[in-house]
Order: C-alpha cells, then structure tokens, then sequence
C-alpha cells in the first residue's frame, strides 16, 4: 500500500501543478486548486515526510492533526465550492459565510482537543489513557462528522447536476467524482465505526483489516475525485488537437495566398519545424490564420475577372460538382489562376464583388470552409484549371 501511496500522492503534486498555472496566472477560480493541494499535503504527510515534520517540529503526531485539517477540513471545503460553482447552484453571501465559519469552527475544535489532551501521546497510546481516548473518539468523530456532511452535499450536487450539465465530459466527469465522493462517506463510516468499537474491543474486523478496507477506500476516493475532476480537460485537450491538426492543414493555402500578398501577415511567418513544435495558442493561431487567408484573398480579387470566374465555376460543375461544393472548388480555381497572374506581373483589373464560399458566422464553420477551400486548392481539379488558364495565356503568343 506504500508504494500506492506514493503512486497518488505524485498523482495528486501533478494535478496541483498543472493546474496551478492555470488558476493563479489567469485569476479563475481556485477551490479546485485548493481541494487538490490539500489532498496532496494529506498524502504526503501520510508517509516519512510526516514523521520528520513531527521529529523537526518536536510535536507528537503534528502530521496527524495538519493531514486531517488540510487534508479534510481545508479539501473537502474548498471541493464542495467548486462543485456547488461548477453545477450552477446559486449561493449567497449569507451561505458561504455559514459554511465557512462551519469548517473553521471544526477545525478550531480539532485543535483545541488535539493539543489539550492528546499530547504528549502516540496515536496507538491514547488507548491506555481512559480519557484521552474518549478525547480521542470526540475528535475523530468530529472530523468525520465534518468530513460526512460535507462528501453527502457534494455526491448530491454531482447527481443532481450530472443530468443536466451542458456535455457529456462534464456530465461524466462530476458522476465519477461522485462515486469518489461516495467511497469518501464509506471511509469515513467504517473508520468511525473502528475507532468506536476499538474503545472496547479490537475493531469491526480482526487483526488490522478494517485499516486495510479504510485505507483502500480512501484510495479509492482520491483516484475517482481526480479522474472525474480531469474528465472535462480530456474535451479541451480534443478540441486542442483537432484544432492544432485545422491549423497545420491550413498552411500550404495560407503560405502559398501570403506569398503573394505579405502585407496581409500580422507576423513574419515561422518554418514548419517550429510550427509543428509549437502547442501555445492554436486557437489565436488558428483564428489569425484564417482571416488572413481571407484577406489574401480579398487582395487577389481584382486579379480574378468575371470571366475567369465563370470559366472556374463551369469547370468545377463539368467535374460533378454542385452548389457549395461546385462554389467552393471554382473559388480555389480562381484563386491559383489569380497568385499566379500576380506572381506574372500581371496588372490588376477593375474592382469584382468577393463572397467567400461557404463559411460561418463562428470559427468552427469557417475552419471547414477553408479546409475545404485548402483541400480543393491542392487538387487535380485546379491543376488542370490552371494549366488550361496557361494554355488560354500562350494563345495570342
């Protein structure tokens, strides 16, 4: 179970980190953060760094006390705001303020009992001393009691919000952090169940099996609650990918319309090595590279006379193509046959109306127009376009 322990607590020093930029750099919400680094600390003073706090320290089992205020109070507090955020349930000043003073009190009370009576003993100690023990059992109790209530109101939240959450990342997401939230209230029964029964007797089970069973649940909860809290980044870290993919697809078209019309780049263009290398803003990235695709073809479009038009818009419908289809592959005909007349010297023509073949109102819709744009731009069809475009050229000559 050791090196479980270890296993999870680097898990959980990982989720803080990488969401530590995230929340404390750009300012959003940080009761996630905070539920994970209390997590974090708890798993780690659950093993040697905890015996050395209390051998630096000189307080008996320091470990014990800040790995339940941390750990419990503090986590358990700061992940119910955030599911009570995430799930749109409406909290006033009036409430937070109830439930802050909750944990705080809890938490004043822990230590009141644990530095009155509970020192100078060793935990497996307290049992010899008829009152500390019950000291003992008041304060387990009370952290458990605490941590309860606190794990019931967050499993209803993500059951009851699990329904109705706007996708389905999210929907699965605050479900699976529900069952870690429910094997939270299972830890917490059966370890008050143990420590009561243990006043008197050896426990609930023989020899140290109720430790195992509790421990594996608490193992268990921390697992979930970090799978679930994860699920959603899996939907961004998608729709980062297929992004990034539209933006590399994009850069022929847009080296080959920039070429001819650099005044539309808003920055020097980079080699596709550092393109590839680079994961920062691709959806600015994305963005940029789209408009300034349109603008490279809004500067080519005195190069494209009616004429030409008409001739690529038969040309596409002569291949089987219709509607946007048809529109969008003699858009790209006339766009090759214009960067190349502009490539020629050739002088621009009178001003033509430019309506761009497809699109959208949003950047999804676009992004597939011009992949489709980029697509037919590469293609047979505009080659052979082209080249009678040439041949139409050579004519007089």
């Amino acid at each position: 179970m050791n090196a479980f322990t270890f296993v999870v607590a680097v898990l959980l020093w990982l989720t803080v980190a990488w969401r530590a930029v995230k929340v404390w750099r750009r300012g959003q919400d940080r009761s996630l953060w905070w539920a994970f680094f209390g997590l974090a600390v708890m798993m780690t003073l659950r093993m040697s760094p905890g015996r050395a706090l209390d051998q630096w320290t000189g307080v008996t089992d320091l470990s014990y006390l800040l790995k339940h205020l941390i750990g419990g109070v503090l986590a358990s507090a700061a992940l119910l705001a955030f599911l009570r955020k995430v799930s749109g349930a409406s909290d006033g000043p009036r409430t937070k303020r109830r439930r802050i003073m909750f944990a705080c009190v809890t938490a004043l009370a822990m230590t009141i009992l644990f530095f009155a009576k509970l020192q100078p003993y060793e935990t497996p100690s307290i049992f010899a001393d008829p009152v500390a023990r019950y000291v003992f059992l008041a304060y387990t109790l009370l952290f458990l009691g605490y941590l309860t209530a606190s794990l019931l109101g967050g499993v209803r939240l993500c059951w009851r919000w699990g329904r109705n959450s706007s996708g389905p990342a999210l929907s699965w997401g605050l479900r699976i952090i529900g069952v870690g939230l429910a094997a939270g209230v299972a830890y917490a029964v059966v370890r008050a169940a143990t420590i009561t029964t243990r006043m008197h007797g050896d426990g609930l089970f023989p020899g140290a099996v109720d430790d195992y069973i509790s421990t594996a649940l608490l193992m268990a909860a921390l697992v979930l609650i970090v799978a679930g809290s994860s699920l959603p980044m899996l939907s961004l870290l998608r729709s980062w990918r297929v992004k990034r993919h539209a933006l590399l697809r994009l850069r022929p078209l847009w080296r080959d319309l920039t070429q001819v019309t650099p005044s539309v780049r808003l920055h020097a263009p980079r080699s596709a090595v550092t393109e590839h290398l680079n994961p920062l803003n691709v959806h600015d990235r994305l963005y940029r590279r789209g408009v300034e695709i349109r603008d490279a073809g809004l500067a080519l479009n005195n190069y494209a006379s009616p004429a030409l038009r008409k001739r690529a818009q038969r040309h596409a419908e002569a291949h089987g193509l219709f509607g946007t289809q048809a529109a969008i592959a003699a858009e790209a005909c006339w766009l090759a046959t214009a960067r190349q007349a502009k490539l020629r010297g050739s002088a621009p023509g009178s001003s033509v109306e430019h309506r761009p073949a497809g699109g959208g109102r949003d950047l999804n819709s676009e992004i597939s127009a011009l992949t489709q744009l980029s697509d037919a731009y590469h293609s047979d069809l505009v080659q052979d376009f082209t080249d009678s475009e040439d041949r139409l050229m050579e004519l007089p000559a």
